[in-house]
This record gives structure tokens, sequence and C-alpha cells, in this order.
């Protein structure tokens, strides 16, 4: 008994032993197992890299030009969009310089001369004005309106001239620069009277002055309102030139600017209009100065 006593207790030695023994060689297997993982992992991993980023590199262009083809449609759109916007802000530059156009020419009937039994009423010019023969313009007005021959036709600077013929929507106007136009005035400066004759050109010349006015360079020249066709003191021009006895006027209307006109209806009654020469209206200055001028005017300027 005591043998086999013995021989278990060096069994369950030996096989503690192993036990220890197989534990230890685990225990360094698993280090060594560790180690050589990684360095089969680290080994792969450098193996496989270049193949990685050459397989990958077409696969990157693929989707530089997928981004790019959306980036480009993107940029298409919106340019598209950016066009629409571009004219539509065009369409409406267009109808802001139409307005200031139209507002600045309105501009110049606000401040036009207004006198007494004599309404104005606003047209437009439909034609250009001026032309080698004839210097008139016609107007989106007419007998509708209660336009009628001898109407005075101003704009904010002066005298543009006098309706000649009408109709039931429009009127001709003759300008005071067309030839046939000649317009009783005086001096605003001495009241001496004159008549200025248009020259179918950019200039009046001012005719039947007595030797005794003397007119300066810059002077105003008013209607004299002699006739009764044309109310007084409407501006005229300014003298421009005086040369070798002749005396040029400078219009001061600029016709190449007529949009908007105002119409100076009434103040014609007892008038005869059928036939509208105003050198009818019109005497030249006589020798004796104690005669009457221009409806009580005499050559001192005073009224008698």
């Amino acid at each position: 008994m005591r043998v086999s006593d013995k021989a278990r207790v060096r069994q369950r030695r030996i096989v503690h032993g192993g036990l220890i023994l197989i534990s230890f060689s685990l225990m360094f297997l698993g280090k060594a197992d560790l180690a050589a993982l990684r360095n089969l992992r680290m080994g792969s991993n450098d193996f496989l890299a270049p193949i990685v980023d050459v397989v990958s590199a077409p696969i990157r262009g693929i989707e530089t030009m997928i981004e790019g083809v959306r980036t480009v449609a993107s940029l298409r759109a919106e340019n598209v969009r950016l066009q629409g916007e571009n004219d539509l802000l065009k369409r409406w530059r267009r109808r802001a310089e139409i307005l200031e156009s139209e507002n600045r020419q309105l501009r110049s009937v606000t401040g036009a001369a207004t006198v007494e039994n004599r309404m104005p009423i606003t047209a437009r010019a439909v034609t250009a004005p001026g032309g080698g023969f004839a210097h008139t313009v016609l107007i989106s007005i007419g007998s509708e309106k209660g336009i009628v021959q001898g109407n005075p036709v101003v704009t904010a600077d002066g005298l543009v001239g006098i309706v000649i013929d009408v109709g039931r929507a429009y009127a001709r106007v003759l300008l005071i620069s067309d030839i046939n136009a000649r317009i009783p005035v005086i001096l605003a400066s001495s009241s001496w009277p004159g008549l200025t004759v248009g020259q179918n050109g950019q200039f009046l010349d001012l005719q039947f002055l007595p030797d005794e006015a003397k007119p300066t360079i810059g002077e105003l020249v008013l209607t004299s309102g002699h006739g009764g066709v044309l109310p007084n003191g409407l501006p005229v021009g300014r003298v421009d030139e005086i040369k070798d006895g002749k005396i040029r006027v400078r219009p001061a209307v600029d016709f190449r600017h007529l949009n908007y006109l105002s119409v100076l209806v009434g103040g014609l009654d007892g008038i005869d209009n059928s036939n509208l020469d105003l050198a009818d209206f019109y005497t030249p200055l006589p020798i004796d100065d104690l005669t009457r001028l221009l409806e009580g005017l005499n050559s001192s300027g005073k009224r008698r």
C-alpha cells in the first residue's frame, strides 16, 4: 500500500509539473504568435499597399471625373440662371432708361409759360422737326382737344411755334425757325420792337429794328404780343451775333430735342386766324417818333 501511495504522489507531481510546463510553453507561444502575427500583418500591408494604390488610382480618377461632371452640370445650371437674371436686369435697365427719358422730356414742359386766358395742354411730338424745305413738327393732339389754328406752342425754354393745320387727333406746328415764320418781338432790355425771321436753320434773323436800338450779345428777345395771336413775354431767343448790320438770334428752344410740348389754348377770340401770316400783324417803325408803335409802344418804349 505504501508503495502504491508513493507511486500516486509521484504521478501527481509529474502531472502538475507537466501542466506547469505546458502553461509556460503556451504563454511563450502566445507571445511569439502575437509578434509573428504583427510582423505578418505589417509585411502584408507593405506588400499590398502598392497594389491597392495602383488599383485605386483609376477608381479615384473615375470619382474625380464624376465629380467634375457634376460640377460642370451645376455650373451650367448656375450660368443659365445668371443669364436669365442678367436678361431681366437688362430689360429693367431699358425700362428705367425709357422712364428716365420720359421724365426728362416731361420736365421740359413742366415750367412752360402760362398766360392769362390761355390753358396749356401737353402734347407729344410725333415727327422729328426740321427739314430741307420746311421746319414743322406733327403733334399728337387735335381739334378733339380744342386745338385751333393760331395756338402758340411752347416749352419751359420758350416759344416753339404756332399751330397752322389741325386734324381731329393731330396738328402741325410751324416752328419759329421756318423761313415763313415771322414773329413780332421786343428786346427785353430796351423794349425796342422788331421781327424775327426764320432761316430754315439753327438761327433767326432779327429785322426791322429802329436805328436807335442798340442790341447787345446775349440780350433776351421776347414776343411783343402784337396782333394778339401770340401772347407777350414768351422767350424767343437771345442775340447771338451782330455783324455788318445783321443781327442773329439763337432760339431759346433746342429744336433737335423736341419731345413734349405745351399748346396754349384760348385767347384768340376776335382774331382772324384763318390766314396766319404774322407779317400782317407787324408794321415797321415809322420815321416819326411820336406815332404809335405796336399797340401803344413808341420809340422810347413808353406806352401812349
